[in-house]
């Protein structure tokens, strides 16, 4: 199940254990979650 289906489970049975499962869902996305944000580089390989 994914963060969404955890929400919509909490949101239908007010159950605090989905809630939870909810928050670790989104923790576990959000470290999964690859920025592309590559930065300067080095100064020598000419993407400056």
């Amino acid at each position: 199940m994914n963060a969404q289906m955890y929400w919509q489970l909490f949101l239908t049975t007010g159950s605090p254990e989905a809630y939870l499962l909810y928050n670790e869902a989104m923790q576990r996305e959000a470290q999964s979650h690859v920025y592309d944000d590559s930065g300067a580089g080095a100064a020598g390989d000419r993407l400056q």
